[in-house]
């Protein structure tokens, strides 16, 4: 992976003790990337490498200890002078963890709770091992100070800084009602920002921008709403803990990535599209040679990342003068399997596209993103009483008219099965009830 362009607000950072030299407030994450870093955490029992693959806080391929706390979403933290990185769960270096072996010596997988069954004192210490090399990162150094819970009224949260959030945010405050906003990311916008160069996406963004600006919404970004409880919604921030009643809850949480089941679909560098959007909309291009996997019913992100990477390639190319840093292969099949263990090398396809009599054919990468169905983030939802239909990209919110879940809470964009087009959107926000 590399920048397209250096930082323009440099800090340092340090990364397993090496200086790494990242752009000021972006996704820790994205700077270890950016520096090369494609392993960056470990499986807890059989410790292969893990690299990211969502961006944003879903997948434990970032994890990492975090000036002294372990267990980090570094796609979660931005980029600050001095943060200090640490690989958690190994023994050895990030790169060659001695705790792999365990998958080289069992390599169809081992249940140690049945390892030396019956043999006296063996078992126990198999077990007493087997918890000191597996789970998650080490105690913090120091112990974090209690904080306070608090609890108050609202009357308007809007759950999801996303296309629907945002837009439904923005009537809302428009028709006067005191309107904010929670979302977990660094930045507010979501999977728009994931469509560098996706013009009509720009109204969205600026009606949000200039409402904030003055002072007609509020938005509390690496805010998480962690549950619904009856009227109550449990919000969890930099701020603490706090319980907050709505007079209207608003649910627009969006959707999760589309996941599909191949042989090395875990291997560092492969990554959602979405995931691959946000990266290059931050500068950053996930390899030199990547391979955008289409599966059926996926987009926008793979065309729009295809199309994106090409421009900002050549574009850097001709002012440098030099060739192009990288090419994205497009392919309409989901694969079947990928090679490499710390990282991508190859992909394989069955060869239903250009391949003859269904020989498989295989491109060579270090990053395959992939644009699968994305399934309807569903479960603050559910939480809230809402009824699902499963469908075959996951349960989706059903809502009786005018986008209602139940008396006083409300659900809009992704998760009620809305395209993320702004059109769709924009129709299904101004059917909201809280509108009226």
């Amino acid at each position: 992976m590399a920048r397209l362009a250096p930082p323009r607000d440099p800090v340092t950072l340090r990364f397993d003790g090496e200086e790494v030299v990242a752009e000021r407030g972006e996704p820790v994450a994205v700077s270890l990337l950016a520096a090369g870093d494609a392993v960056l955490a470990r499986s807890a029992k059989f410790h292969r490498p893990r690299g990211p693959s969502c961006l944003r806080a879903a997948c434990d391929g970032c994890l990492a200890r975090v000036d002294g706390e372990p267990n980090v979403m570094t796609c979660r933290v931005p980029a600050a002078e001095g943060v200090e990185v640490e690989t958690q769960n190994v023994v050895g270096s990030r790169d060659t963890d001695l705790l792999r072996m365990a998958d080289w010596f069992f390599p169809e997988g081992m249940n140690h709770h049945e390892l030396f069954a019956g043999v006296p004192g063996v078992q126990r210490v198999m077990q007493a091992f087997a918890r000191r090399v597996a789970g998650l990162g080490r105690l913090p150094r120091d112990a974090a100070p209690p904080q306070r819970a608090t609890r108050r009224a609202a009357d308007v949260l809007v759950v999801g800084a996303g296309a629907a959030g945002m837009m439904a945010a923005v009537e809302l405050a428009r028709r006067g009602r005191k309107v904010e906003v929670v979302d977990d990311a660094l930045a507010w916008g979501g999977s728009v920002r994931a469509l560098p160069g996706a013009k009509e996406w720009d109204p969205v963004l600026d009606a949000f921008g200039d409402a904030l600006r003055g002072g007609r919404l509020a938005v509390r970004l690496r805010t998480t709403a962690a549950a619904v409880y009856g009227e109550d919604v449990l919000v969890a921030g930099l701020e603490g803990v706090e319980v907050v009643n709505p007079r209207t809850l608003v649910l627009a949480p969006g959707a999760h990535d589309g996941v599909l089941a191949f042989e090395g679909n875990d291997v560092p560098g492969v990554m959602s599209a979405r995931a691959g959007g946000w990266l290059l909309a931050g500068g950053v291009t996930p390899g030199k040679r990547v391979v955008v996997a289409v599966a059926e019913g996926g987009g926008p992100f793979g065309d729009a990342f295809a199309r994106v990477h090409a421009a900002r390639t050549r574009a850097r190319a001709a002012a440098a003068g030099d060739a192009p840093p990288g090419e994205v292969l497009v392919v309409r099949e989901a694969p079947i399997a990928v090679k490499g263990s710390g990282r991508v090398k190859s992909v394989v396809f069955a060869g239903r596209e250009g391949g003859e009599g269904g020989e498989r054919r295989e491109e060579r990468c270090d990053a395959l993103l992939l644009d699968a169905p994305r399934s309807p983030a569903y479960e603050l939802c559910a939480q809230a009483g809402a009824e699902l239909a499963h469908e075959p990209r996951g349960f989706v919110v059903r809502t009786g008219p005018g986008g209602r879940v139940r008396e006083g809470v409300f659900a809009v964009g992704e998760v009620v099965g809305t395209p993320l087009d702004p059109a769709s959107i924009a129709r299904a926000v101004a059917e909201l009830a809280p509108l009226a």
